[in-house]
């Protein structure tokens, strides 16, 4: 089970474990999503909410500086990975937190990417009439510490008359309609590290975090995120943490992730790390971009990667590039692994092949090189998708696929993040990697 803070560092269990606070009585029913299409309809839909979110400037819509917050300093949160009933790489990851005074532990959400209003939600009680089941909720009457936000510099949104709130519709295989008030209280990660007056959208509607959450906490660079906080709490000299660092798990069963926030920088000069720059681009002001300058399959350097912008997603399970690049990649594995019987695409998913009956089968490296010198190389469990599950290898594809022409960046998933610890150093302007962390 999730343990309390010991160090900077907590264990991490995947969400489908009977020993997460997810898979309680009540919550399996929304665990159990028994189509094999899951993974494929919740990454689109990701795009698709990417590419929305982009051409209306959502993406660019930022405010004032806000308010000088209360300190916070570091601590290792348990993130759990999730597939998505039997559905191998539909991955979701989540912490549990506390909200308020006392503190009330709840699961949530976490995403590196803004959208919407840019804020972190809750789903609070009182539920609205008929939500079954409620729990896992923040009830605001137990904690001494809880205050509505008011209109002025703390509201995240157009205040309606004297109060702070919000309408909002979740899109998911269905959409939910959601009324929010935005409200503060403490956030507390660790019985050591709290941070005061943080700001979120309470929303009173069950089934919004169709994973079975209680919230979601925004980790992306908006100003009322929690990275914000800690950054805007730091001293401004001081360089010696990350903002946030996780490390994706590559197993349910048998491996173990984490989530830091504010933990002291690690070292980028070994042989297994390296780091690249961030991309400060006025477009995607709230989100963390890299700069994709090489591709290669095995030994073979692809010629379509010219510095493209990419951005590293935990809320999307497969790796997405433009075009051209698809394209090259697609080719150049396809001639590589001409000795193997080819067999018919998968969703978008149009590279793959049927090894039944064979010993083994080798599978040519596919490595990601971003500007500095950073490298993310998956292994076979991460790029390829076994359609009937990890212990069939009749049909297998490449975990990549084509963007639509119209997208502004490449789109890195979970799966080729998992193992490594992504470092956030967004004071130092950075990202590394840390191959072989969990």
């Amino acid at each position: 089970m999730f343990g309390p803070a010991n160090g900077n560092k907590l264990p991490l269990i995947h969400r489908s474990s009977p020993c997460s606070p997810l898979n309680g009585a009540g919550r399996r029913r929304q665990q159990q999503q028994p189509l094999s299409t899951d993974v494929f309809d919740r990454d689109v839909q990701r795009l698709r909410t990417i590419l929305a979110a982009v051409q209306s400037g959502e993406a660019d819509a930022t405010a004032a500086a806000a308010p000088a917050p209360a300190p916070a300093s570091s601590v290792t949160l348990p993130i759990a990975g999730t597939v998505n009933g039997a559905v191998l790489g539909s991955l979701d990851y989540s912490v549990t937190v506390g909200y308020g005074t006392p503190a009330q532990q709840l699961p949530m959400d976490f995403d590196t990417l803004r959208l919407g209003s840019g804020t972190s939600t809750l789903r609070c009680k009182p539920c609205r009439s008929g939500q079954v089941p409620c729990d896992p909720a923040f009830n605001p009457g137990r904690s001494s510490s809880f205050a509505p936000v008011s209109c002025g510099p703390e509201c995240p949104s157009v205040c309606h008359g004297s109060g702070c709130s919000f309408d909002v519709t979740f899109m998911s295989n269905h959409s939910v309609a959601a009324n929010g008030t935005f409200v503060k209280d403490t956030l507390t990660v660790s019985p050591s590290v709290t941070v005061a007056s943080f700001v979120l959208a309470c929303i009173d509607v069950d089934n919004i975090h169709f994973t079975g959450s209680s919230g979601l906490l925004d980790l992306s660079r908006s100003r009322f995120s929690l990275v914000s906080r800690l950054i805007t709490s730091s001293s401004p000299t001081s360089n010696a943490t990350a903002a946030i660092s996780y490390c994706l798990p590559a197993s349910e069963k048998s491996s173990r992730g984490f989530l830091s926030i504010g933990g002291a920088l690690p070292d980028f000069s070994g042989g297994n790390a390296g780091s690249t720059p961030l991309v400060d681009d006025p477009l995607y002001k709230d989100s963390y971009l890299i700069k994709l300058v090489r591709l290669n399959v095995s030994d073979t350097e692809l010629p379509a990667t010219q510095s493209n912008l990419a951005a590293l997603e935990v809320g999307t399970s497969f790796t997405f590039f433009p075009p051209a690049i698809y394209s090259a990649l697609r080719d150049e594995f396809r001639k590589q692994m001409s000795m193997y019987r080819p067999a018919p695409a998968y969703r978008m998913l149009d590279t793959c092949y049927n090894f039944t009956g064979l010993p083994g089968f080798e599978v040519p490296a596919v490595i990601l090189e971003f500007e500095g010198g950073a490298i993310l190389q998956p292994d076979v469990d991460q790029m390829l998708y076994f359609v009937d599950g990890d212990s069939s290898f009749n049909y297998v594809c490449l975990a990549f696929a084509a963007l639509p022409g119209d997208f502004p960046y490449a789109v890195i998933g979970n799966r080729a993040q998992q193992t490594v610890e992504v470092v956030y150093d967004v004071q130092g302007g950075k990202v590394g990697f840390i191959q072989e962390s969990c």
